[in-house]
């Protein structure tokens, strides 16, 4: 019986060996198909929601790292997006800094003031970025009309204080421009995605607060008084990108004029022109 025995005990940690190896293919083919699941369900909520941006690709490139994405609302995959824009923009604020401290003695002085102007900038975009996540963190699916066009503002506003620190180098003899570009236009198109991925947000309309009512402009429809024609709305809401200039008025003397009255006297009495 011993004799029996004994080539069974020996075969023994074999055995176990393979029951080990068993159970961690089996574990990691499980694992695996988890994992696939979960990518595939995140890139197919990162489309949904990308859709109708107009950069889909950084779009749902950004989205699909987000780890609980399939269990967040619009709003919330918004404040996702823009806590991580505000990561960047902090990097950018920092690079400038940089940029500026160490080439102090070779920049020009329209160099030096464009990257302080781009410093002073990034901190109003982080500040418009944070009150719109703040907004944005109060609401599940819908948001309030009101809250809603204040959203828009601040994102527009963010986007326009990107495309005014890249126009400050728009004189400049130096390469300062193309170490900031690439990271800042990603920061607008971050902020581009998020404005489009607002308008799948339902608005809730609330009756307006005496606050939105200005007696000497008359009743406000919109945010803007009653009337503003709806193409004056469109060309006040345009990014600055977006829009032709006639004139430019600028202190630094980079543009037509260097102040507003200069240009109200230089324009022509009874023109159509607008």
């Amino acid at each position: 019986m011993r004799g029996k025995t004994a080539p069974l005990l020996g075969l023994m940690p074999i055995f176990s060996i393979f029951l080990v190896l068993l159970f961690s293919v089996t574990s990691f083919s499980t694992l695996a198909t988890a994992t696939t699941t979960f990518q595939t369900n995140n890139i197919q909520v990162a489309h949904s929601a990308c859709e109708g941006t107009l950069y889909p690709d950084l779009c749902v490139t950004t989205l699909s790292t987000f780890p609980d994405l399939t269990s967040k609302t619009v709003p919330q995959i918004i404040c996702s997006v823009l806590n991580s824009t505000i990561k960047e923009v902090k990097q950018s604020s920092s690079n400038c800094t940089g940029l500026r401290l160490r080439g102090r003695s070779a920049q020009s002085i329209l160099d030096q003031r464009a990257l302080e102007d781009c410093v002073n900038l990034f901190d109003t975009t982080i500040d418009e970025l944070k009150t719109t996540i703040s907004d944005l963190s109060q609401t599940q699916t819908k948001i309030a009309s009101g809250s809603k066009r204040d959203c828009q503002t601040l994102l527009s506003g963010a986007m326009t204080n990107v495309y005014t620190c890249l126009d400050g180098f728009a004189y400049s003899k130096s390469k300062l421009r193309k170490k900031i570009e690439v990271k800042l236009n990603d920061i607008s198109s971050h902020v581009s995605n998020s404005l489009a991925m607002l308008k799948k947000v339902p608005g809730v309309k609330t009756k307006a607060s005496k606050s939105e009512t200005f007696p000497e402009y008359g009743k406000v429809k919109d945010g803007f008084p009653s009337w503003v024609s709806p193409k004056d709305r469109k060309l006040l809401q345009a990014a600055v990108n977006q829009t032709k200039f006639d004139l430019v008025v600028a202190k630094d003397g980079t543009g037509n004029f260097a102040t507003i009255g200069e240009a109200i006297a230089a324009a022509p009495n009874s023109s159509a022109t607008r």
